[in-house]
């Protein structure tokens, strides 16, 4: 099977599959050549995920045939990610395998994905969903006086959809001779071009929901085409780009990857400085490992901030679940506490589960002071 790129129907495919009763495999892996380089970096990652998965599924007491299934699909991951996958400009990975029911899922990812493999009775898709969130539909219009061009960037995708200029009325209902004559006001024939083009992206705007909007060309006909957009579109752009009409579908899909992760690096700062101001004030934040496990514990947190590649061993209580970065007694029922290779991606997986928003932090040097995690809360 090709590889996929992630969308609501992959998705939903991986949700509502029935494996008849096989533990389906589900791995994720940052593949992001910026954040490693070589191959042998993230193999070797991926290498003490499957080894972590494997002792997980020989721990549960599977039956023999369920245990030969989940062995065979850590091989067939491990070595699909060895031998056959071709990064390109991939920065996350996640793949689904339960063979023995006929399933195995390839999907790229347009960022990085906190590292994670888990085998189930269904696929583990809450990253998928929490990717879909954060990666909202951008419109680009590639606009001057004559001419309009429109991009719909989505999920690492840029797609041409200059049609919908083409579908608003009055773009063909002048004759020849109408023609020459515009020519001679040419500041109608322009506003007239510029209003076709409003209407257009406002009819985009309802029929395909974009949350940003980039308006690209010269700076003057880029001003003007703002004065003819309608409200719901004026407060949706985020930016201006000076871009020629001749720009190849590449030069605009390297825009629209600088824009999304200048929003992003923007998006993160903005939330640890509201951790921190929160913090700081003695207000409903938490910061460190131990706070922010003591708070998803006791259902407090509201919003988990997380660098994307922090681990740490931990201990899990259990009688009641607690999870702890110290072991001995567990501090809510005294029971003696277990060890757990990653308490992080367990204390992740919880708030995830209580509805609780967990943002990776991709850029690591924002939370550093603070051990890398931290939470906002509800109460």
């Amino acid at each position: 099977m090709s590889m996929t790129n992630v969308d609501h129907s992959v998705v939903r495919k991986l949700a509502e599959w029935n494996p008849d009763g096989i533990p389906i495999t589900s791995v994720y892996l940052t593949v992001d050549g910026r954040r490693y380089p070589r191959k042998s970096d993230y193999e070797v990652r991926l290498d003490n995920l499957l080894r972590r998965a494997r002792a997980q599924a020989e721990a549960e007491g599977l039956s023999k045939d369920a245990l030969r299934s989940v062995l065979g699909d850590l091989e067939a991951i491990g070595s699909f990610v060895r031998d056959e996958f071709e990064r390109g400009d991939t920065r996350g990975l996640a793949l689904f395998s339960a063979k023995a029911a006929g399933l195995w899922e390839e999907v790229r990812l347009p960022r990085p994905v906190r590292d994670r493999a888990t085998v189930a009775s269904a696929a583990d898709v809450l990253p998928l969903e929490q990717v879909l969130e954060t990666y909202r539909p951008m419109c680009i219009a590639l606009v001057d006086y004559g001419k309009a061009r429109v991009y719909i960037s989505e999920l690492g995708r840029v797609e041409e959809v200059t049609d919908v200029i083409d579908d608003v009325p009055g773009r063909h209902d002048q004759g020849g001779w109408s023609q020459m004559r515009m020519q001679r006001h040419v500041d109608d024939h322009r506003q007239r071009h510029l209003k076709r083009v409003a209407d257009a992206l406002f009819h985009l705007l309802k029929t395909n929901p974009f949350d940003s909007l980039v308006l690209a060309g010269p700076a003057e006909a880029r001003q003007d085409l703002e004065h003819n957009l309608h409200p719901y579109l004026r407060e949706r752009i985020r930016a201006g780009l000076t871009l020629a009409l001749t720009a190849t579908l590449d030069e605009v899909a390297a825009r629209c990857l600088e824009l999304e992760e200048e929003q992003e690096r923007n998006k993160e700062e903005a939330k640890v400085k509201a951790l921190q101001a929160a913090a700081e004030s003695g207000g409903k934040a938490v910061t460190g490992l131990a706070g922010t496990l003591a708070a998803v514990a006791e259902g407090r947190a509201a919003e988990v901030l997380v660098t994307l590649d922090l681990s740490a061993p931990g201990f899990s209580c259990p009688s009641c679940g607690r999870l702890s970065d110290r072991g001995t007694r567990c501090p809510a029922c005294g029971s003696t506490m277990e060890p757990v290779p990653d308490v992080v991606e367990e204390v992740v997986a919880r708030a995830v589960r209580q509805g609780c928003r967990v943002e990776t932090i991709v850029h690591p040097d924002g939370l550093a002071r603070y051990g890398g995690i931290g939470a906002l809360l509800r109460f």
